[in-house]
C-alpha cells in the first residue's frame, strides 16, 4: 500500500450517540469504505477503555472514528493500539507541545495530564481483523475539566490559544495515514517506538495493584497488550484494570 491507495473519506455529525457505534452500524449495511472518518460536534455516549466516560464539551474538541481494514492477526491487534498512539505523540510534538507521554495502554499525556484517549473496537473473521473502528477524542478548546483521578489539559491550555479543530484534525490524519501505510508494509516498528514514548518505561513509579501500594519500573509490552513491570525484584504482567498509576 501507499498514500495514493489509502484516502479519507469524512462524514460530521453535529451529534451523534457515538462515532464508534454509527460506524459499526454501517459497517453491518456495508455502507462504509476503509479511511472513512466520521467526526462530531457533540457524543452522547462518547466513552473510554472499558466503558469509562469520555468528557468533552459540545464543539470544544476533537471526537472521530476512522475505519481501517488491517487484515492484521487477532495476536497482533495490540500493534493498532501502538500505531495510533505514536501518531497522536509525533502529531502532538510537531505542534511544540511540551513533555509528551503515551500511558499505557493508549492515553496520550502532557506533561502528565491527559489530553487525548483511544478507544479500538474490532471486527473478527477467522484469526484476522477485517475491520478496525478507531475512536480518538482529544481536547482542543476546552478550558475546565471535571475532577478525574488524572488532571486533564487542551491545546488551548498548553499553547494558550484558540485552534480551528477542521485544520487540526486534517494535519493528525496525515501522520496517521502516513504511519498506517508504513505499518501495512513492515517498514514501522511500533514495538519500539511506543516503548520509546511510554510513560515509565525504564523508570522507577508508583503504582497500585491488588496487593497494595509499590514502586515498580516498566520493562515492556506483550504483543497481546500486557504491561510487564518489575515489582519487588518480580516480573509481573497486568491487563487493564489491574494496575492503577498514582502520580
Amino acid at each position: 500500500m501507499d498514500s495514493s491507495e489509502f484516502q479519507f473519506q469524512f462524514i460530521h455529525l453535529n451529534s451523534i450517540h457515538s462515532t464508534n457505534i454509527y460506524a459499526f452500524e454501517l459497517l453491518r449495511q456495508k455502507n462504509i469504505v476503509e479511511g472513512t472518518v466520521i467526526s462530531t460536534d457533540y457524543q452522547e455516549k462518547g466513552k473510554g477503555q472499558l466503558g469509562q466516560k469520555w468528557e468533552s464539551k459540545q464543539g470544544k474538541n476533537l471526537q472521530f472514528s476512522i475505519v481501517i481494514s488491517p487484515k492484521l492477526e487477532v495476536d497482533n491487534q495490540f500493534q493498532l493500539s501502538q500505531l495510533v498512539a505514536i501518531s497522536l505523540k509525533e502529531w502532538l510534538d510537531t505542534m511544540a507541545v511540551d513533555d509528551v507521554k503515551i500511558k499505557w495502554p493508549n492515553d496520550i499525556l502532557v506533561e502528565g495530564k491527559k489530553i487525548a484517549g483511544v478507544l479500538i473496537e474490532n471486527s473478527i473473521q477467522g484469526q484476522e481483523i477485517s475491520h478496525s473502528v478507531i475512536g480518538i477524542g482529544i481536547n482542543i478548546n476546552q478550558e475546565v475539566f471535571s475532577n478525574f483521578q488524572r488532571p486533564a489539559t487542551s491545546l488551548k491550555l498548553e499553547l494558550d490559544r484558540s485552534w480551528d479543530r477542521q485544520a487540526l484534525l486534517e494535519e493528525f490524519l496525515q501522520v496517521f495515514r502516513s504511519n498506517y501505510v508504513q505499518f501495512t508494509i513492515g517498514q514501522l516498528n511500533v514495538n519500539q517506538l511506543y516503548l520509546d514514548f511510554l510513560h515509565g518505561y525504564g523508570k522507577p513509579l508508583q503504582y497500585k495493584d491488588a496487593e497494595g501500594e509499590f514502586f515498580g519500573v516498566i520493562l515492556g509490552v506483550l504483543p497481546l497488550g500486557k504491561l510487564q513491570v518489575n515489582r519487588n525484584g518480580k516480573l509481573k504482567s497486568y491487563d487493564l484494570k489491574e494496575l492503577s498509576f498514582l502520580y
